[in-house]
């Protein structure tokens, strides 16, 4: 299965939140998000071609007071929100360990996002609401589906955004880590 996402700037994130709880939607309790990405060595460009290529990413992860570290590859396919993925947790002492491995088999750190995320779902559709620092909010609908229901699902998740009152002008067609990573190199 395969991640397919749409995401877009949000201008008023309270109202948006405001919205899916009058649709009846649990919001889940915020949590902390510090990923640090890693790039092929031979990739310097974040608007080239970046499809059919592994990234490698370490999530730290709080929520209350447990903390989760979760290593994560991710192979882009049709565009650069939709991703092959998968994710194992590792204790946080490995992490210098698997940066240093990152590093050998060919991977630079591309950048670090940090963010604070809250979650809700519509059936098979999970919502985020994302505050990412230097960034500003954001919302994230993901939803698993096979390649060649990519393009369905996107239009479905589209559908939704339109729904919640989310201008096509808002929409945004790349990750946090090539925001960030043009937010710091203009």
């Amino acid at each position: 299965m395969n991640e397919i996402e749409v995401k877009a700037k949000l201008k008023d994130k309270e109202a948006i939140i405001n919205t899916l709880k009058d649709m009846g939607l649990e919001i889940h309790a915020s949590k902390y998000q510090k990923d640090t990405i890693y790039w092929p060595n031979d990739i310097k460009d974040p608007f080239g071609r970046l499809f059919g290529r592994n990234f490698l990413r370490i999530r730290e992860q709080k929520v209350g007071g447990e903390k989760k570290v979760i290593f994560t590859i991710k192979q882009s396919l049709e565009n650069q929100l939709d991703s092959i993925e998968h994710e194992i947790g590792i204790k946080e002492e490995d992490m210098p360990i698997m940066f240093s491995m990152f590093e050998l088999l060919g991977f630079y750190k591309f950048t670090t996002v940090e963010k604070e995320r809250i979650n809700a779902r519509i059936g098979e559709i999970e919502i985020c609401i994302d505050e990412v620092t230097d960034l500003g909010s954001f919302i994230e609908l993901e939803k698993f589906g096979e390649t060649n229901q990519a393009e369905k699902i996107r239009q479905e998740l589209y559908a939704l955004l339109g729904s919640l009152g989310i201008q096509k002008k808002d929409y945004v067609y790349y990750g946090y880590d090539i925001l960030m990573h043009n937010s710091k190199n203009l």
